[in-house]
């Protein structure tokens, strides 16, 4: 109840600031939001092979891409960012980390409105058909009987393992299969399918670390494995060496965007909600903020808190992750 009170009162007073800012962005703001999954409709969200996400349906992306447009924002690549953008504009970056194959869905409303969006692909589960080990874990511990709140903390308790030490405690705990995907909605992109899908214009592939590596869990060895391995695979894969990466869970240090650098990114992003300004030097480019979008509600208002210039929930988020 009092958790409850509270995001009603953090509402209420995001409410206030959007409604003094009215809503306008200033110039030489530059927007980034992150997607995960898609879903084809509502009715999907029955299923349960995914754990606790976002909870967007092609009709929200839609909706975003559509509301964003109608406010004057431009939306650009990570090699737009890296050749530098001008000031004086609005701009938008549109991404999805993991590598989910039901980011298939968002081709129809990339070619509709002709707009890019990066895909971050974590590659050792497209090559090894690996389930993403969040939605294996929480698709046992539903069976268990646990909440969606419990199995977020549950989940946030494995995030401070590296992938090879989560990967043995889920087969050890629940068998070898946990690890095996359940269909299309939560498998990742198959080698044959991410190459197709990275052949249409409008897709940029990044890099996400070889298996979804939290690199604050990593030794700098372990970092330059994981991210060198990528950046090959991904040559492989698409054709491309990728320009961006997008740090698992946010989570990155000054080592690990070194090495990021070293490997040949030259644009990254976290999870803090924060837009930077136009023009960006290198360091900013390195350390993107970005927002979530959450399915289901109020779309307007969603885009409206993006590009306000003070949002207390987002500066409370970004003071408990650097805390």
């Amino acid at each position: 109840m009092l958790k409850q009170l509270m995001k009603q009162g953090l509402k209420a007073v995001d409410d206030i600031a959007i409604a003094v800012d009215r809503g306008a962005v200033a110039p030489n703001a530059l927007v980034n939001v992150l997607f995960h999954s898609l879903y084809e409709s509502r009715a999907q969200l029955a299923s349960r092979d995914l754990a606790p996400n976002q909870h967007v349906t092609v009709a929200d992306f839609r909706g975003f891409v559509e509301e964003m447009l109608e406010n004057d924002y431009t939306v650009v690549s990570p090699a737009q960012i890296d050749a530098g953008l001008l000031p004086g504009r609005r701009y938008l970056t549109i991404t999805f980390d993991d590598g989910y194959f039901n980011n298939m869905l968002a081709l129809d409303v990339l070619n509709q409105f002709r707009v890019p969006a990066t895909f971050f692909v974590s590659t050792d589960h497209v090559q090894q058909n690996k389930a993403f080990w969040w939605d294996a874990f929480s698709r046992e511990l539903t069976r268990s009987g646990l909440s969606p709140d419990r199995q977020k903390s549950e989940i946030e308790q494995l995030k401070m393992l590296t992938p090879e030490k989560i990967d043995a405690c889920l087969v050890e705990r629940f068998g070898p299969a946990v690890l095996k995907p359940k269909g299309d909605i939560d498998r990742p992109f198959t080698p044959r399918e991410l190459g197709q899908f990275a052949l249409n214009p409008w897709v940029h592939v990044g890099n996400h670390t070889r298996d979804h590596a939290i690199l604050t869990n990593c030794t700098p060895a372990e970092m330059v494995d994981q991210i060198t391995a990528c950046q090959n695979a991904l040559a492989d894969l698409v054709g491309y060496r990728p320009v961006a990466i997008a740090y698992p869970n946010g989570n990155n240090s000054s080592v690990a965007v070194d090495v990021a650098v070293a490997a040949g990114l030259r644009v990254g992003f976290t999870v803090a909600p924060r837009p930077p300004r136009v023009p960006l030097d290198s360091d900013s480019r390195m350390l993107l903020g970005r927002f979530f979008f959450q399915g289901g509600q109020d779309i307007r208002r969603q885009c409206r808190l993006f590009g306000a210039r003070f949002v207390p929930s987002h500066m409370l988020k970004t003071m408990m992750q650097s805390a």
